[in-house]
Parts: structure tokens; sequence; C-alpha cells
């Protein structure tokens, strides 16, 4: 059972998960082209007149369009993992608004694309996310260590293609950018398996039932209200006539009555006495 709060991410957690494993699948079929031209580009090297330009050019065509294909669904699993990010951030401060959100909403996607920071801040993030999903508000542990050191690793091997494919005069720094793209695939594949499994642990962890607590109000001012004794009247105040009892101008208060007195301010009544009677006989 959610808190009134919080909504359900599992339908956000399996559109994330479907997106990044379209792109892992995309960035494996980019690896068996940069084997190919890794291949070409040494035959190239070692007998420059045996090469096909029939077959080079394919092999830069491919190459191009599997490098769109790998940024444009890197694109589309970040939106994916964007939207449900903010939504988890928002189940975990309903949870838990004990647990301190170390970063502001602004950087759940700024905290990705601004140099330095981004090698922390979206560690520190998802790490803040997960003890607040989490019912005993447990730390994060070896997983999301190991998902977060695999994706720099992956961010640094791309920095370096990048680097080498824009010295691209000679072919063997094609072929440097061709090898690196092989070696740091790995690194990719088990950063983007880990990054599931983290996005479905924490959707996991906020669709524990918690019991509903109850809502807490903020405490009175004590000096808006004023204290009375266990009798009911403030000290000071004639028993008779409670604080406020409106009062005609002039009049005095007036002790309480007991039953079957006279009232107060009035003469008593004199007892009536019969004459006696004379008989007429």
């Amino acid at each position: 059972m959610y808190p009134a709060p919080v909504r359900p991410a599992r339908v956000l957690a399996v559109m994330a998960t479907l997106a990044i494993a379209f792109n892992l699948l995309v960035e494996a079929a980019a690896t068996f082209v940069s084997w190919a031209r890794y291949d070409l580009i040494g035959s190239i090297i070692d007998s420059p007149l045996s090469a096909d330009l029939a077959e080079v050019n394919d092999n830069d065509q491919l190459y191009a369009f599997t490098g769109l294909l790998q940024v444009g669904t890197l694109l589309l699993a970040g939106i994916f993992y964007w939207v449900w990010l903010f939504r988890v951030r928002a189940n975990a401060e309903a949870l838990a608004p004990q647990v301190r959100q170390r970063r502001g909403r602004a950087w759940l996607i700024f905290g990705w694309i601004v140099p330095i920071v981004s090698f922390w801040f979206p560690k520190q993030i998802v790490d803040d996310i997960w003890t607040a999903s989490d019912p005993q508000q447990r730390k994060p542990g070896g997983l999301a260590a190991a998902w977060w050191i695999t994706w720099i690793l992956s961010v640094f091997g791309s920095n370096l293609v990048g680097r080498f494919l824009l010295q691209s005069e000679e072919l063997s720094s094609l072929q440097t950018a061709a090898l690196l793209e092989i070696i740091f695939f790995p690194l990719t594949l088990i950063s983007g398996i880990l990054a599931i499994m983290v996005l479905n642990r924490i959707t996991a962890l906020q669709a524990i039932p918690r019991p509903m607590q109850a809502p807490q109000y903020p405490p009175h001012d004590q000096g808006a209200f004023q204290q009375y004794p266990p009798n009911g009247f403030p000290q000071g105040q004639p028993q008779g006539q409670p604080q406020g009892y409106p009062q005609q101008y002039g009049q005095q208060p007036h002790p309480q009555q007991q039953y079957g007195q006279q009232q107060y301010g009035q003469p008593p009544h004199p007892q009536q006495q019969v004459p006696p009677q004379q008989n007429p006989y």
C-alpha cells in the first residue's frame, strides 16, 4: 500500500529498462562494425594497392550509421532514465522526508552533463534516493558502486574514441579508434546491465508496503491559549459567571445562588398571618 503522495514507478522502470537494453544491442552491433573496420584498415595499411574502394566506402557508411544509432538510442535511454529518476526522487522525498537529498532537482539533469561535477553528483543523487526508498534506510552497497565505476570508465573510453576520430587524417588514428571501441564495449555492456539492476532495485524498494503514519501537526503556541484551573474558571473571576459572560452596564456581578434561597437584592417576604374569625353564635 503506497502512502498518498507516492506514485508507482514500475511502468517507467520498464520503459527505461527497454531503452537501455536497446542501446546495448546497438552498441553490440557497432562493436562488430568496428571490428570489421579495424581489420579493413589494417589490410589497407599493409598493402595499400590491394584495397577495395567499394568495400571501404560501404564500411564508412555503415560505421557512420551505427554511430548515429548509438547517439540516438543513448539519448532515448537517457530521456526515459531521467523521467524515471524524477519520479523516484519525488517518491523518496515523500517516503522519507527526514533523509537529506544532497542535490536539488535541477541536478538530476545537469549533474550528468556539467563537466567535473558529473563525476560524483549523479552517484550522490542515486545514493540518496536509494537510502530514502529503503524502509530501513540502508545505504546502497557494492551494486551501485560497481555501476558507477563501470559507467565512468566507459565514458572515459568514449572520450578517447572521440579524440582519435578527430585526428582522422591518418589511418592509424582510425584503426586505434576502432580498437578502443572494441576494448571498452565490455565496460559499456556491464555498466548498462548494472544500471538496469540499480533502477529496478530502487523501484522494488519503493513498492514495499509501509504502515501508514499518523499526520504530524505542528505544536500549538502555548501563549495563544489561556490555561484554566480544574474548576473551569480563570483565576480572579467570580465562579457565578464565566469569563466573557455579557453584563449590563452598571450591573454588579452576583454570587452563585443556591437552590431554595431568595434572590439577591430582594427583601424577604414576611409571612402572612390569618386573623382569628369571631364565632357568630
